[in-house]
């Protein structure tokens, strides 16, 4: 009997972590750039020209004209271990073209003043950089572009908030030209293009092409070749002293010592013989003490159950999501309060927009969306799969192309854009939260439009929100754990 309900629970076991299994929402996939053996390689060409260059790393190519000045490198010229390189770095173009997009640019499209998070980057025809460009965040950056990238002369492309050399990826099919007093952060990988590199350019990456590489004259160019750090392993914390609070028994095992040796001075008036039997008294005294770190021992044991108290903590946490199913009917209140939105669309100072890799615009938008906030100017609504559209205008019918930003409660999207905007945004987050939007025109004039309050319920239909909260994962932990102490109270059950 017993192995028949033992067979019975590991099968109820097993279906539960399936079905959990089902249910917890997958993480999105990590994207891990490897350039194989063209990793090492700081400047890598089919025909190569140098002009006082120096390289940090190796060097190869099927022609060159002049050796690059190497440091912590060897020149490969037209062997096995340049076509090994060129044939990973073919592999990881292929690779870094066909990750999904998190973003979708335009052509033509100028990051300069930008602040980019980590994501893909999909732009279909040109890039410009007419300014400095900022990448922020400890993450990967690949940017798709399926035209040419230029940079103007003096621009930088600064790294903040953690972000590393080693993670950022530029894939250029045309041609790329990174114009004088360029200084370039990241690896630039070209197929069929050829590349130009200005004087007194430093390039905190690598220049791996497939075609031709240049750099002009006169003045020196540097590259080096990037490496990741590392955050420091956390140590775990010491675990304070147990023993401070032991050694406190000595003394009162210490104070009757002097009192065996007291009557030791009366027996040696008598005979100075009997004095060897004092350190016989004393010897007793280190025994005594043997002890006492003993009674250290159990002080850790003490200490194991601290951590069972926290086991029952995720049980407390399952009503919390509850409380998120009469957000949507908020909703109905929220138009009422989205009137004077025309008093607030006055021009203000310029501002650089922020750029995040969450959204993309609308490839296809449906006809008639069900709006749910619908002001003059902005109009925002959603749809049975989660997804947001905002349909927004400048006011008095204005004509401007730029950049449209829109912020959902501290979390940003933009798009390049004219005078109006229907931007989708994928899987909005589910919650209560304004939204700003704005609007900075090519020329530095700024819209800004009144806070409009919307509410998004998780999507309907037995699916699972894109975006699962931290509470989500908790309440989907604790059913879990839930069932799996109905299977053993069961068993219980089944035993007596």
């Amino acid at each position: 009997m017993k192995l028949k309900y033992l067979g019975l629970t590991a099968i109820v076991l097993v279906f539960t972590l399936s079905f959990s299994r089902i249910l917890l929402p997958a993480s999105a996939a990590v994207i891990d750039m490897n350039l194989g053996s063209a990793a090492t390689f700081g400047l890598l060409a089919k025909t190569m020209t140098t002009v006082e260059t120096s390289v940090s790393g190796n060097t190869g190519a099927i022609t060159q004209t002049v050796i690059p000045h190497i440091t912590n490198g060897k020149n490969y010229l037209d062997d096995s271990v340049y076509h090994a390189a060129d044939i990973d770095l073919g592999n990881a173009i292929g690779y870094a073209n066909s990750q999904v997009p998190t973003v979708n640019g335009t052509a033509g499209a100028d990051l300069g003043g930008e602040i980019l998070l980590p994501g893909i980057y999909n732009y279909p025809g040109a890039v410009n950089i007419s300014a400095d460009v900022t990448l922020s965040g400890d993450d990967i950056f690949i940017f798709q572009i399926a035209g040419t990238l230029d940079t103007t002369a003096g621009t930088k492309i600064l790294l903040t908030d953690g972000a590393q050399a080693c993670n950022i990826y530029w894939v250029v099919n045309g041609a790329a030209t990174l114009a004088a007093n360029t200084e370039f952060n990241g690896s630039l990988l070209s197929q069929s293009s050829a590349t130009t590199v200005g004087i007194n350019t430093i390039i905190n990456g690598r220049i791996l092409s497939q075609d031709a590489v240049t750099f002009t004259g006169p003045g020196p160019s540097n590259i080096t070749v990037p490496a990741c750090v590392q955050e420091p392993p956390v140590e775990p914390p010491v675990q304070p002293p147990v023993e401070t609070d032991a050694p406190a028994p000595i003394p009162d095992t210490a104070t009757p010592i002097p009192a065996t040796a007291t009557p030791v001075p009366v027996t040696e008036t008598s005979v100075p013989v009997t004095a060897t039997p004092v350190p016989a008294t004393v010897v007793p005294i280190p025994a005594t003490a043997i002890p006492i770190p003993a009674t250290a021992t159990p002080v850790p044991a003490t200490a194991t159950p601290i951590p069972a108290t926290a086991t029952p903590i995720p049980a407390t946490a399952t009503p919390i999501p509850a409380t998120v199913t009469p957000i949507p009917a908020t909703v109905t209140l929220i138009p009422a309060t989205a009137t004077p939105i025309p008093a607030a669309a006055t021009p203000g100072p310029a501002a650089s927009p922020v750029n995040t890799p969450a959204a993309s615009p609308p490839a296809e938008l449906p006809a008639a969306p069900a709006w749910s906030v619908e002001t003059e100017w902005v109009k925002v609504g959603l749809l049975p799969d989660g997804d947001m559209i905002i349909d927004a205008k400048l006011p008095d019918n204005q004509e401007d192309t730029g950049v449209w930003n829109f912020d959902l409660g501290g979390k940003l999207y933009n798009t390049e854009g004219t005078e109006s905007v229907n931007y989708r945004i994928a899987k909005a987050p589910v919650g209560t939260y304004n939204i700003l939007v704005r609007f900075t025109s090519h020329n530095g004039t700024v819209f800004k439009f009144e806070v409009v309050p919307v509410s998004v319920p998780t999507v309907t239909g037995g699916q699972l929100p894109a975006t699962a909260t931290p509470w989500y994962n908790l309440l989907l932990s604790g059913s879990l754990l839930t069932i799996m102490g109905g299977v053993i109270l069961w068993r219980r059950k089944l035993r007596e």
